[in-house]
């Protein structure tokens, strides 16, 4: 059943990186763009928290330890980025819509390691699936 639940949220986020996000930006302007990925963003980190706790009780009641502690590390990344990235990348944001341009170089940081995170929870997925 874990397994289930861990292509779920691999499907999820592959879909969401490159179906959602990538697309929002090509089809609506930047000022829309944004609005819509602040109210998404959010929800995709809670789905994520949410999937990945309940797939780690799982396979700990399975006795998969190894496949549950990768799945506790895939948690605290999504924990992270919703609690903590995501009000520093709007903050952010909000100050290089104003202008500021030392907040353009810091997006720019945050950004990248959204993503960076966003990617390694994906390799362990594809970990816990081969495994």
């Amino acid at each position: 059943m874990a397994e289930y639940f861990t292509l779920a949220l691999l499907s999820i986020m592959i879909f969401y990186s490159f179906g959602i996000a990538f697309n929002v930006h090509k089809t609506l302007d930047k000022e829309n763009a944004g609005k819509l990925l602040r109210k998404l963003f959010p929800l995709y980190f809670l789905w994520g928290i949410i999937i990945s706790i309940l797939s780690e009780i799982i396979f700990i009641y399975q006795g998969t330890y190894f496949k549950a502690l990768l799945m506790a590390i895939i948690a605290i990344g999504f924990l992270y980025s919703r609690q903590i990235l995501v009000p520093l990348l709007n903050k952010n944001r909000d100050l290089v819509n104003e202008g500021n341009e030392e907040a353009k170089k810091v997006f720019g940081s945050l950004h990248l390691r959204s993503v960076s995170v966003n990617l390694i929870q994906m390799i362990l997925l594809v970990i816990i699936l081969a495994t």
